[in-house]
């Protein structure tokens, strides 16, 4: 590693702009495409697009500790990540050509490119200490946190570009568009694209005693970690309140496009500048909640914005404004980075710095978890409340719904299913011990 002082030199642009081009992904194929895809154009329902993804969280899920335990030991980290990379770039392209008659194969292919776009992460993160030790390492994961974002409003620009031929209401020459599909190989172009600077540029660090490790041994480490967590008060509690909390932030992210397109009835450009707004707001929500939270309690801060998104959550299913969605659109996005902001330093409060490897290692595959089981919350609750079924019968007749809204109660009931999850974690979380001033403390032994 180069230990010069300056933050930009080039294998640190190459580590924070993986973050650019892996959110591209992320926004275009989990976010806003593949699922209104299979639901708006081949007619089928959110199961065809929720079990594929729980199912390919669960495997990640299952295999994330010998991932882990591989990144921490391997000298191989780079050719790792490329090889996952490449992985899901070739899967998301295929899924471009696949015909729609032949769901079931872009239904495989997803499950790839969802498994090595997850399965890549441990050795993406892992390579941040080829690049950046100390403070400057949390300066550079912060930048790529930054780049994450601005990958996501790339990604919905380019995404516009193909599926409708325009941008901001401008025609792009020589490009017609494509529908929802024609954003599937842009996206694997640009995310492989973007990606080259971290297999050029990055030197991989070596290891002094690289150690080999087996699956028995990674899940020996995974029970170890969950029983130390008797030996803190709050940890456990924490880890499972987050579960929730995590369960309700993502199912959110994966379903946004698909709610603002079948429930507010947006067009696919008012979409687009919706969901930049958020992710700008979200970079603003990271900054400010940062800021705040030097001076405050951490405890206090996530209570607050657990309150702003129960709030927020069964507004979006009652408000029939369209000014109200996009201001909520802002607060959500500012909620979202404020929740990441806090909930990482928390847990780093509640444990000794020696074992912070193992309790992130929990937290990881907590959230790893938490997106396998929300999808399924929401893909049943829509289902059960479909209009041609009992609950949804039951809840038309009692709501006295327009036949118009038959099509909006799901996803209103799913949508207010999340802000009772956000609840039922706030509840757990309530016992939590508060770190405020243990920090200062510590610093002052």
């Amino acid at each position: 590693m180069d230990n010069s002082t300056s933050v930009w030199r080039k294998d640190v642009v190459g580590w924070t702009l993986y973050d650019f081009a892996n959110t591209i992904y992320s926004m275009n194929i989990v976010s806003l495409y593949l699922k209104r895809y299979i639901i708006e154009d081949l007619g089928k329902d959110d199961r065809y697009f929720d079990i594929p993804f729980s199912v390919s969280m669960l495997v990640a899920a299952v295999l994330l500790p010998a991932l882990g335990a591989m990144s921490d030991h391997s000298t191989k980290k780079k050719l790792f990540v490329f090889l996952f990379t490449l992985s899901c770039c070739a899967a998301v392209g295929l899924m471009a050509f696949v015909p729609a008659s032949m769901l079931i194969l872009t239904i495989m292919l997803f499950i790839v490119a969802n498994f090595s776009y997850e399965a890549g992460q441990p050795f993406y993160n892992a390579l941040l200490y080829s690049v950046a030790d100390g403070q400057k390492a949390r300066f550079v994961s912060g930048a790529g946190v930054a780049l994450g974002y601005v990958g996501s409003a790339v990604g919905t620009v380019v995404g516009l570009a193909f599926v409708t031929g325009e941008v901001f209401s401008i025609n792009i020459p020589f490009l017609e568009g494509g529908g929802k599909v024609a954003s599937f190989l842009p996206t694997a172009f640009l995310f492989m694209l973007f990606s080259l600077p971290l297999f050029w540029w990055v030197r991989e660090a070596k290891i002094t005693v690289p150690r080999r490790t087996n699956f028995r041994q990674s899940y020996r480490e995974v029970w170890e970690g969950v029983t130390a967590t008797r030996k803190y008060p709050g940890v456990l509690r924490f880890l499972i309140s987050d579960y929730f909390f995590e369960d309700s932030a993502m199912t959110v992210i994966i379903n946004i496009g698909l709610y603002c397109s079948i429930v507010i009835g947006f067009r696919e450009a008012h979409m687009h500048y919706f969901l930049m707004i958020s992710i700008g707001s979200a970079v603003l929500g990271s900054f400010i909640m940062g800021k705040v939270a030097e001076h405050w309690s951490l405890k206090k801060l996530l209570i607050l914005i657990i309150w702003g998104w129960i709030i927020s959550l069964a507004t979006f299913v009652f408000t029939n404004s369209v000014t109200v969605v996009w201001i909520l659109g802002s607060i959500i996005g500012i909620l979202l980075g404020g929740l990441w902001t806090t909930t990482r330093p928390l847990l780093a409060e509640l444990v000794p710095r020696a074992e912070l490897g193992r309790f992130f290692g929990l937290f990881s595959l907590s959230g790893r978890a938490a997106a396998i089981i929300g999808p399924l919350v929401w893909t049943t609750i829509v289902y059960l409340f479909n209009a041609d079924r009992v609950l949804g019968k039951m809840a038309v007749n009692l709501l006295d719904i327009h036949p118009d809204d038959y099509v909006k109660l799901p996803y209103k009931m799913a949508v207010l299913s999340l802000s009772l999850i956000m609840l039922i974690g706030l509840y757990i979380f309530r016992k939590v011990p508060d770190t405020h001033g243990r920090e200062d403390a510590e610093e002052s032994r």
